[in-house]
């Protein structure tokens, strides 16, 4: 079974897709977190898609295949919740959003896989870039999930990654 932590808006297309492909889940939010008697039950995969909260030690100790998060920015280069307005602020004109494996620290877990996205244009407006952002992470979702689910997919250290991208960029 896979548990999914993610924000209301996002319960809907999520427990849609999920359903479509046969996939044992159940979602919660900030707004329906599982009850406290619930809250520590085995599960098989954790998945954070959005998630406002970070996921304590405690809950990543549980599922037998580990955690991931849906990040709707590209990492290495933009973790946390000000993601947007750092963009804004440097002007991007690429974006991503990326899939990791999540650890004991905030988005630093290795990563799955990450899309990268060329903007036209710098975005203006934090709801202009998370529009695009959460377009293409939910495509990442529907087209991992299942491959993630199954074991079927490898990682790299977020340290690899940036060398990575730094030497690809010059």
């Amino acid at each position: 079974m896979i548990r999914v932590y993610t924000k209301t808006r996002h319960v809907n297309s999520i427990d849609k897709f999920l359903n479509s492909i046969q996939l044992e889940h159940e979602i919660f939010t900030t707004k329906s977190p599982p009850s406290p008697e619930h809250e520590f039950e085995p599960f098989d995969l954790g998945v954070s898609y959005s998630y406002p909260r970070k996921i304590t030690k405690e809950l990543l100790s549980i599922p037998s295949k580990g955690f991931v998060n849906y990040h709707a920015a590209p990492l290495p280069e933009y973790k946390g919740w000000l993601v947007y307005d750092e963009a804004i602020e440097n002007k991007e004109t690429h974006w991503g959003v990326t899939l990791h494996e999540i650890d004991e620290h905030y988005d630093t877990g290795p990563i799955i896989k990450r899309v990268n996205i060329n903007l036209h244009e710098p975005p203006v407006s934090k709801e202009q870039l998370g529009s695009i952002g959460h377009w293409f992470m939910f495509h990442l979702f529907k087209q991992t999930i299942a491959d993630v689910y199954n074991g079927s997919y490898s990682s790299k250290s977020q340290i690899v990654n940036a060398e990575e991208i730094y030497t690809k960029n010059l």
